[in-house]
């Protein structure tokens, strides 16, 4: 074998080292992100379930207010209504 050839050979060795150690390193990044995806992904539905949370009261509030100002409306058309005559008077 001559020099050439022992260079081929050591070159070839080397870049499948290296692409190997590469290839583990790409492996264990790609499980970290994954792993950091899956924890983001959590952290998104905690924050869904506290908007939803807080949500509830504050529709419960709105919905009590509503119905309030649909009963003082009532109230004011009654209120504004003419007086009915009555056809039968209290004997005293």
């Amino acid at each position: 074998m001559d020099l050439l050839q022992i260079a081929l050979i050591f070159l070839i060795l080397l870049l499948s080292i290296l692409l190997s150690v590469l290839g583990i390193q790409v492996f264990f990044i790609l499980k970290d992100l994954k792993r950091s995806l899956d924890k983001f992904e959590l952290l998104l539905s905690n924050a869904q379930d506290v908007a939803e949370d807080v949500g509830k009261p504050l529709r419960a509030a709105a919905d009590i207010t509503e119905t309030v100002e649909t009963g003082v409306k009532a109230v004011k058309k009654t209120a504004q209504s003419k007086p009915v005559k009555r056809l039968l008077f209290k004997r005293r």
